[in-house]
């Protein structure tokens, strides 16, 4: 299989392992904290054995980074590494929403590996059939249920005050994510419409839908403006800052851009330098992502005035 094929078929064999335990009550049991420092759900096991049994029944010879176990190696030499969130979006999934999808992500097994080595991508739908790919250079696609390759749908909105959008919030301290977003959040509220879905990952594939028109995660954007902030997002992520993780958006990001969105954090940034295989608290990240290079940049402004408030 190539690669591309290869993370397909493990994205679909990772979501018929979990589907079918969406909803229920013993998913949404804490069994423990993954290499990340996030909680851990029951859910999460399933989806982990599902990785494991897929590599060993395809002989692959490579390593995989994932949320729950961090970095395992499958053979003495490992091709390539495999990024995979099988599950992003836990907390939804375990509620049986639909806003939780497989992520896995392909690159190149080398030393220090980056953001920018990842060479394809696949986001698939759990509750759903939907499948979103991406090869670097190569744009991006959106099958359908049926298979048969849907049209990407980029909204051309450029102003705020009609985009709508999603945030994230877990164990981001409200009380300031809601003094760097209001501008953005009272624009947009009304006429564009502001969600929370709990996965950047499926937030992400609803820009090439057309459902979204921009995908934002300040929380480490204060964290990195504030140092003083740093006990409050401790105590929220229960002894350590918990945020967005590089397994997180891995695929998403690549799918998004090749879509044509504009992915940076939100200092603007690339993440192409960015370590791969690293969850530790310095590479955390934050994320803002538009459909329009407009709205891209009146985002970025607007969450610049939002630190400049928080700060006085």
């Amino acid at each position: 299989m190539t690669p591309q094929e290869t993370i397909l078929a493990l994205t679909r064999h990772i979501r018929e392992t979990v589907r079918p335990h969406l909803g229920a009550w013993h998913g949404r049991q804490i069994s423990g904290t993954a290499a990340s420092g996030d909680a851990t759900f029951a859910i999460d096991d399933h989806a982990e054995e599902a990785i494991v049994s897929f590599i060993e029944r395809e002989r692959l010879s490579i390593a995989y980074y994932s949320e729950d176990k961090g970095l395992i190696e499958f053979g003495a030499s490992p091709e390539a590494v495999l990024i995979i969130d099988p599950i992003d979006g836990t907390r939804p999934a375990a509620a049986g929403f639909e806003s939780c999808v497989v992520s896995v992500a392909w690159a190149d097994y080398t030393p220090g590996v980056t953001m920018g080595d990842v060479r394809c991508g696949c986001i698939g739908e759990i509750k759903g059939d939907d499948l979103f790919l991406a090869e670097r250079g190569g744009g991006a696609r959106w099958l359908g249920p049926d298979g048969r390759e849907r049209p990407l749908r980029l909204l051309p909105i450029t102003e705020i005050a009609r985009a709508p959008l999603t945030y994230e919030v877990v164990a981001r301290p409200f009380e300031w994510l809601g003094v760097v977003l209001a501008e953005i959040v009272n624009a947009a509220a009304m006429k564009g419409g502001c969600f929370l879905f709990n996965s950047t990952a499926y937030s992400l594939t609803r820009l090439l839908t057309g459902q979204l028109a921009a995908v934002l995660d300040v929380g480490n954007r204060i964290l990195r403006d504030r140092p003083a902030a740093r006990d409050r997002f401790v105590q929220l992520g229960f002894g350590r800052p918990i945020g967005l993780f590089t397994y997180d958006i891995a695929a998403a990001a690549l799918i998004a851009a090749e879509a044509g969105a504009i992915v940076t954090d939100a200092h603007g940034r690339s993440f192409d330098d960015t370590p791969l295989l690293d969850t530790g608290e310095a590479n955390l990240k934050s994320i803002l992502a538009a459909s329009t290079p407009e709205l891209h940049e009146s985002l970025l402004a607007a969450v610049d005035a939002g630190l400049a408030r928080l700060t006085a």
